[in-house]
């Protein structure tokens, strides 16, 4: 059996135990709902994940994949994890989660194989994909901030207009000499 036969015969349970993996960095009244709730609509993180997951092993085992579905599948994720509440290590942390995992379900039987650099290729091709996670972040974080600075000009330009309005005081209505009642 090569490298990459090896690969897709693990393909499910290490998506699988990596998926679980991202679970597990969110707060534990969450995880249960990630686990549990199937539906894409209802539970986009859990969507996203599992879809991420699948991307990312393909490409790190080296399968003919478009690059185009790997990146669409990590924009998707790392955009999520770039709105939630983490730092930026535990953001993309995640996907140094499956190293471990690699290493402990796969690493020993390519090994006795023969097929340890192949192995290797595929961590490497992991670290890559980590790379264009950070560039992806970077750029979602960016737009991020810049949305929040637009929001806050908008709000400071209309205060400046409240301010002015309540400056000038309230216009008397036509034709009023501004004197009745004297």
């Amino acid at each position: 059996m090569n490298a990459l036969e090896l690969f897709r015969s693990h393909r499910q349970e290490v998506a699988r135990l990596w998926t679980e993996a991202v679970y597990s960095t969110y707060p534990f009244e969450t995880t249960g709902f990630l686990r549990t709730q199937e539906d894409p609509f209802g539970n986009p993180v859990a969507h996203m994940t599992k879809a991420a997951a699948a991307a990312v092993y393909d490409a790190v085992a080296g399968e003919d994949v478009d690059m185009k579905t790997v990146k669409g599948a990590l924009e998707r994720f790392v955009k999520l994890r770039a709105v939630q509440q983490y730092l930026p290590s535990q953001g993309l942390g995640v996907f140094y989660l499956m190293k471990p995992i690699l290493r402990q379900r796969l690493l020993p039987l390519c090994a006795a194989q023969g097929e340890l650099e192949a192995y290797l290729e595929a961590e490497s091709r992991l670290d890559s994909l980590t790379l264009l996670a950070f560039d992806i972040y970077v750029a979602a974080r960016e737009t991020l901030a810049e949305s929040r600075i637009k929001e806050i000009r908008n709000q400071h330009a209309q205060l400046a207009r409240w301010a002015q309005k309540l400056e000038n005081g309230p216009s008397d209505p036509p034709g009023s000499s501004g004197t009745e009642g004297r």
